[in-house]
């Protein structure tokens, strides 16, 4: 029971010698081997490259142990007196619940260091952790509901993935998308969420119950009750355009464009025809031709003065010169007539 598979290795926690052990089998080679022989139990196993992890027994408590498939060494992670279980693991990240501070939290373990750290510490219960990559998801009581609540490892940095008041629990992730089994229309359905878009989608509405999923690539798979009885169901998510909304319930192709409605097709606010993500000015009415701003208003060019009459630049030319000046062209002006009758007479 409880199978996990890395490449060609498959674990499972085994009964056969009367308690739980930890076995595999190469895939490649086709052989079987035992991975732990402690009296105690040891359960829940899962792999990631060549380390298995696993819930462990032996000590009385509960505590998650690894063993090193290359090196064939058993070694011990958590050794608080208090019960951690449910362990994931990704490179070098080990993920689990930890009931030490009297709630569920979750912890981490990073390998390459040799160092753990506690990644929830609110004082609800948050369990079924995740991780794919640097994201980490869980189920989340602080609400007093169960919510999926996501924790980036790099920024350090927690946030909410689903709000709604009903249930929503045991999260699976891999890339960019986390699935859930949801409560909200009474029955339990699976949901996604695509962490790049930031949007959320419905993936079963069946009035049946659908539950356990799980996803691989662009694969999600389930417990399926519609037939009376629980079968495998599956769904392929393709997202072309990377709008956070799937292929089949896409209405319009818009690459790059995440601000879009339920059906896919770019959102416009202000009704103007040019979508938001195109949308300069996406709260202002306006053009298709100004990248949905409005057009400006026409400038008036200013008004330029009629040339300047031959009589307006002498007269210009007359105000511009020095007082002594125009007194000599005007004294010469009036001794032009004079002039003129004085040689009238001598030629005479």
């Amino acid at each position: 029971m409880e199978p996990a598979i890395y490449g060609n290795i498959v674990v499972w926690t085994d009964e056969s010698n009367g308690r739980y052990d930890i076995y595999g089998y190469d895939l490649s080679t086709q052989q079987e081997f035992q991975i732990t022989s402690d009296e105690g139990d040891q359960m829940e196993p899962a792999i990631y490259d060549n380390i298995v992890v696993w819930r462990d027994e032996r000590n009385g408590t509960n505590d998650i142990c690894g063993y090193n498939l290359s090196s064939r060494k058993e070694f011990q992670i958590t050794s608080d007196e208090s019960s951690q279980w449910m362990p994931r693991i990704y490179g070098n990240i080990i993920v689990w619940d930890d009931e030490r501070n009297g709630n569920s939290d979750i912890y981490g373990y990073d390998l390459s260091t040799q160092q753990e750290f506690q990644i929830t510490s609110d004082e609800s219960s948050q369990w079924g952790a995740a991780i794919y990559g640097n994201i980490v998801v869980w189920t989340d009581k602080r609400n007093g509901n169960s919510d999926i609540y996501g924790y980036d490892l790099p920024t350090q940095q927690e946030f909410q993935i689903t709000s709604d008041e009903s249930s929503q629990w045991m999260p699976e992730i891999y890339g960019d998308i986390v699935v859930w089994n949801d409560k909200r229309n009474g029955n339990s359905d699976i949901y996604g969420y695509n962490l790049s878009s930031r949007k959320e989608f419905q993936i079963t509405s069946d009035e049946s119950s659908q539950w356990g999923a799980a996803i691989y690539d662009n694969i999600v798979v389930w417990t399926d009750e519609r037939n009376g009885n629980s079968d495998i169901y599956g769904y392929p998510i393709s997202d072309k355009d990377n709008d956070g909304v799937s292929d089949d319930l896409d209405s319009c192709y818009n690459p790059g464009c995440t601000q879009v409605d339920p059906t896919g097709c770019p959102i416009d606010s202000d009704g103007d025809g040019a979508g938001d993500c195109d949308d300069r000015c996406p709260s202002e009415y306006g053009s298709m031709n100004n990248d949905g701003c409005p057009a400006p208003l026409p400038t008036t060019p200013p008004l330029t003065a009629p040339p300047e009459s031959w009589l307006e630049k002498s007269t210009s030319w007359l105000e511009g010169l020095p007082l002594i000046r125009l007194i000599i062209i005007v004294a010469a002006i009036l001794s032009i007539p004079a002039a003129m009758i004085t040689m009238m007479r001598r030629s005479k």
